[in-house]
């Protein structure tokens, strides 16, 4: 008995010490890319941390690329080869999709990430205009690596409500939801750093090419109901001079504190599909160069124009949705709903580049700050 629990007692030990080896061999991935080259290769570049030892104080970083048939056969069996260790993918902290890449149909692209358990389904994902695999190859900010640069970038423009927060495990249900088309950040590389670029409209489950403004991002993100912590909205809310130069103290910026919105579907008698979207907003103004604000009527026709701005914007940003055929409000889903019968007589390929939109945007301020 006794040397029995001596010999599990060893085996306990002997497996402790070459799991501690594994960690400390281990090379942590903190950003990935997906390109695709000429011969339709998928070309993987990775930004790969080695944990220090005894000779080095701090962590050593590197990037590398490979290609392969696959993401995995790119990854595991090419990148793998280049290192002197197993890879580690549970520290990944953002996916990038090249152009060409983002094209294809994505649920088949991304199929390994979202199929393996170790990879970190909150990784947040981008589409690149370009090669992504060019921003990966960022020097880093400070101390931060490409990974960490880059998700807080992500993060930041989603608190200022430009993006959503798109993670992996939030992208997956999307590409399956028959009744909605996601919407993706944008990327692009200006000179030494990451910009974000707008969204990305994606129709079955592939990138359109058709993508917002970062501006036209800020308000589909209202129109959907999804504002973040901080919303600064800024207009020329003046009309035309007869020079056409427009001034500092033509634009006035709100902070969008509060937000209503309403929307309705339904199926007119001749069958065409009606949207009506209203949204109320409350804002604070941030800047404005014209001291009147004590003005109620000046406030008041603000307001106006304000609302009539961004109403001629939000019915822009539908027929833009509709001419990249992305239902990317979820109209689909509300036809499924309410009209089940109508939606399985219906092409909603031909059906939705029809539908009439008519959205409404009111905008009321209600603090101008401690500026009388």
């Amino acid at each position: 008995m006794r040397k029995l629990v001596i010999s599990c007692l060893s085996l306990l030990i002997l497996s402790g010490c070459n799991y501690r080896n594994e960690l400390k061999n281990l090379q942590l991935i903190y950003a990935a890319s997906i390109d695709m080259n000429d011969q339709q290769d998928i070309v993987t570049t990775v930004t790969i941390q080695s944990p220090g030892g005894k000779e080095r104080t701090a962590p050593v970083h590197e990037v590398l690329t490979a290609s392969g048939h696959t993401l995995q056969d790119a990854l595991f069996k090419k990148i793998g080869l280049q290192i002197a260790g197993p890879i580690g993918t549970s520290k990944n902290q953002v996916m990038l999709l090249g152009e060409k890449v983002a094209k294809k149909d994505l649920a088949q692209m991304l199929d390994s990430s979202f199929r393996t358990s170790n990879v970190p389904m909150l990784a947040k994902v981008a589409i690149v205009r370009g090669q992504a695999g060019d921003l990966i190859r960022l020097d880093r900010i400070g101390s931060a690596t490409a990974g960490e640069y880059l998700r807080k970038i992500l993060r930041s423009a989603s608190y200022e409500t430009i993006i959503p927060a798109m993670t992996l495990h939030s992208l997956y249900p999307m590409l399956h939801d028959s009744g909605r088309d996601p919407v993706i950040p944008i990327l692009r590389k200006e000179t030494d750093k990451a910009v974000v670029d707008g969204l990305a409209l994606v129709h079955e489950r592939k990138y359109t090419g058709y993508s917002l403004s970062p501006e036209q991002s800020m308000l589909y993100l209202l129109m959907n109901g999804d504002k973040g912590d901080i919303c600064v909205i800024t207009r020329d809310i003046e009309e035309e001079a007869a020079n056409d130069k427009d001034e500092p103290s033509d634009y006035l910026a709100l902070n969008i504190s509060n937000l209503k919105r309403k929307k309705e579907v339904w199926i007119d008698a001749e069958g065409q599909v009606q949207i009506q979207l209203n949204m109320k907003m409350k804002g604070r103004v941030i800047e404005y160069a014209k001291n009147d604000l004590a003005d109620k009527q000046k406030v008041e026709q603000l307001n106006k124009q304000f609302s009539e701005v961004i109403t001629k914007e939000a019915n822009g940003i539908c027929k833009q949705l509709q001419q990249a055929n992305s239902d990317a409000l979820g109209i689909a889903r509300d036809v499924m709903a309410f009209y089940p019968n109508e939606w399985k007589k219906m092409d909603w390929e031909t059906e939705y580049p029809k539908a009439n939109f008519q959205v409404s945007m009111k905008v009321e301020i209600v603090s101008h700050g401690i500026i009388n």
